[in-house]
């Protein structure tokens, strides 16, 4: 009898440790990761940084868009139209950590996607000349080589 209530025991206490350690597991996964997404990127530009969705009669942000990441860093895009002729005008938002490092505005287009070397790339046929870095922290002046007058430059969000 002994030895039954023994056994009873024991494989409570296991079952216990077996769900604590469950629990353990989804915990670290949930806490490492968080997916952002578009929905993602409107409440937390609404919370955080109210100004860059800020909304008129003539200036209306439409949609937020995935671009890829690249180790702790994730690349949004914002795409907002203005004035009467709504015309299109180009964000992109980078993110560290789930924390927004900084964005490029009036981009002429949206970038095609982030290489597996961290590289912000561009489509073939609107190019720039110097590509975004995330591996070495490098944001330099976007200049599309189809049209040199046109820039954006990073605000860097940390030197503010």
């Amino acid at each position: 009898m002994n030895d039954l209530k023994s056994i009873k025991r024991k494989s409570t206490n296991l079952l216990k440790l077996l769900a604590a350690g469950l629990m353990l597991i989804a915990f670290n996964n949930s806490f490492a990761e968080i997916m952002l997404s578009p929905q993602w990127t409107e409440r937390y530009l609404f919370k955080h940084y109210p100004a860059l969705v800020k909304n008129s009669h003539t200036d209306h942000v439409i949609a937020f868009y995935y671009f890829g990441s690249y180790q702790d860093y994730t690349i949004m895009g914002m795409e907002r139209i203005k004035g009467n002729e709504y015309e299109p005008h180009n964000t992109i938002l980078v993110f560290k950590d789930s924390v927004l490092q900084g964005y490029y505005e009036e981009l002429m287009v949206f970038p095609a996607g982030v290489s597996e070397a961290g590289e912000i790339y561009f489509p073939a046929n609107r190019d720039v000349l110097t590509n975004i870095n995330l591996k070495n922290s490098f944001y330099p002046e976007i200049i599309f080589k189809a049209d040199t007058s046109i820039s954006s430059t990073f605000v860097d969000l940390k030197a503010l």
